[in-house]
């Protein structure tokens, strides 16, 4: 594919390498349990915990820190250093002053260029390496003024020498993160298509990462190897339907992906101790009636993204994720009185809670194992579109009226919205900042009302997201103008880093050339696509695509 010219600048920019100047060296040893020394807040800062770990004191967050963790600081932010230790050590950290210049300016940079992360830990090795050049910075601080020049040149190059190191790490890092997230996008498909015949050639080739180190990287993220795990998603779908149906063995072992019903029953034994009619018998509940109004459940815990699609159904779980999931969604003031069991639903916290079922939308399916000896656990596939998932969840509740009346009518609505807007098809790329972190979305999200056959259409690297069943990928700020669009939306959390590096993409060149009709920025909150929030998504959007 041809590149854009107008990102050609932006290219350039991030491809010639920044000047780093070395200002100082302050060494900070160990004398109590809770010293806290403050940083001042000028230039960047780098900051090694060398001797012991520690932490690092932010403005409205704490990082941990081991031994060999150097961690970057913006210039302004302020910050407190604690090390922890009950005799003196001296050298037990070290912080650093520089400046960073971008090529050919005069005035040092607020930020210090693409291969440096702000706030987050680089764990340098080899240690002894890092000790070193830390040791030498700091001897030569002080020294005659004799030979002032000369050392100060020697402290440069062993500065440079450092920072060289510091970005191998993270480089070496982000290569890991790449190829974990490739075989996380693996997970997801097998997860969508289990029913399907499924190698792990096949999930190997799909990632772009070697037969064995792919098998090791997932096992490492499900703790399980690909074919076995393969096999745990298709027994936890045939439980959901020996609790939710009558269907015959030999139908429930093809709808999950057992082409034969005898090894689908060895299969299950095996994984579940009992056979699957015994597990029928023992773990089933009555199918709510389709005139059934009320839940035939009293205490539902929701693990993961199924929160929204439970209180668009008017079924408030005694339990969900509050300190992730529920601060970010839109409708935060109707999560009032539900316990914390965290993003994959601690064992302990929801045994603790007494649920008569467990309802799972997580990422770690090993994990359901663990919840379905508390309660019924019936997994449900947050990457599902909203139109099919929504409709399945409402079945265990005999809600399935109403979540069909909610399907017609927010179609109804979309499509009523998107005539008055008269878009024309433009193409357009969502991308989404959170935790610092970019991603760009494929039909996940906001893009399953922004992706819409009278609205928009995916960008073609998009649409190859989409095709590859890809709900969203991560991406480097260097990357946006990799997918060409008619219009770019940008959906930003309430993260620091994350606003920081908003006012990055907005302010380059590549983004003003859209001029502010075509570019939207947006709260992430509405990023989720459970009903409540796309619902309420709809009158919002008018304004915003209309008013910048």
């Amino acid at each position: 594919m041809e590149s854009d010219p107008r990102i050609e600048p932006t290219r350039e920019a991030s491809s010639s390498p920044y000047m780093y100047h070395f200002v100082d060296v302050k060494i900070i040893d160990s004398a109590t349990s809770a010293l806290l020394v403050p940083l001042e807040p000028t230039g960047h800062r780098l900051v090694s915990f060398v001797r012991l770990g520690g932490k690092l004191h932010l403005e409205g967050h704490t990082i941990d820190a081991d031994k060999g963790a150097c961690l970057l600081l913006a210039p302004g932010s302020k910050a407190e250093i604690e090390l922890g230790g009950e005799e003196l050590l001296p050298g037990a950290a070290y912080v650093i002053r520089f400046d960073a210049y971008r090529p050919g300016e005069r005035e040092p940079a607020v930020d210090a260029g693409p291969c440096l992360p702000y706030e987050t830990k680089i764990d340098a090795t080899p240690l002894s390496r890092l000790v070193d050049l830390l040791g030498q910075m700091a001897d030569r601080s002080s020294v005659g003024l004799n030979h002032e020049y000369i050392e100060r040149f020697r402290r440069q190059i062993c500065f440079q020498e450092l920072l060289a190191l510091l970005m191998d790490n993270v480089q070496a890092a982000r290569s890991l993160s790449d190829a974990t997230l490739a075989v996380q996008q693996t997970v997801a498909y097998l997860n969508q298509n289990f029913r399907a015949p499924i190698t792990v050639e096949q999930l190997a080739k799909m990632s772009g990462i070697g037969r064995w180190k792919y098998s090791a990287l997932f096992q490492s993220l499900t703790g399980k190897k690909p074919l076995d795990y393969l096999t745990e998603v298709r027994i936890n779908r045939a439980k959901e339907l020996l609790l939710s149906t009558d269907d015959p063995l030999r139908e429930i072992s093809r709808r999950v992906g057992f082409k034969d019903e005898y090894y689908f029953a060895r299969r299950f034994r095996h994984a579940m101790g009992l056979t699957p009619k015994q597990y029928a018998r023992s773990r089933s509940y009555e199918p709510p009636s389709k005139d059934q109004s009320d839940s035939p459940f009293k205490r539902v815990v929701a693990v993961g993204y199924a929160l929204g699609d439970l209180i668009a159904l008017g079924i408030k779980p005694v339990g969900a994720d509050m300190t992730v999931i529920g601060k970010r969604v839109a409708f935060r003031d109707e999560l009032q009185d539900i316990a914390d069991i965290g993003l994959l639903g601690e064992p302990g916290k929801v045994r603790e809670l007494h649920p008569d079922l467990i309802i799972y939308s997580s990422f770690r399916h090993d994990w359901i194992e663990k919840l379905s000896n508390i309660a019924p656990t019936v997994s449900i596939d947050r990457y599902e579109p909203t139109y099919d998932r929504f409709p399945k969840l409402a079945e265990l509740f005999g809600k399935q009226d109403q979540a069909r009346h909610w399907v017609e009518s927010h179609k109804r609505n979309c499509e009523d919205m998107w005539k008055r807007l008269a878009i024309n098809r433009e193409k357009a790329a969502v991308f989404v900042f959170s935790d610092g972190s970019l991603y760009v979305m494929g039909m996940k999200g906001i893009a399953l009302t922004l992706f819409h056959p009278l609205a928009f259409e995916p960008s073609d690297k998009v649409k190859e997201m989409i095709g590859s069943m890809i709900p969203f990928r991560a991406v480097g700020l260097e990357q946006i103008g990799e997918y060409e669009a008619d219009r770019l939306f940008l959906l930003v959390d309430d993260n620091a880093r994350s606003r920081s590096e908003a006012k990055r993409v907005t302010s380059s060149p590549y983004w003003s050339s859209f001029g502010p009709y075509r570019t939207h920025v947006m709260e992430a909150k509405w990023n989720f696509d459970d009903p409540i929030t796309m619902d309420w998504l709809l009158p919002v959007l008018p304004r915003i695509i209309r008013s910048q």
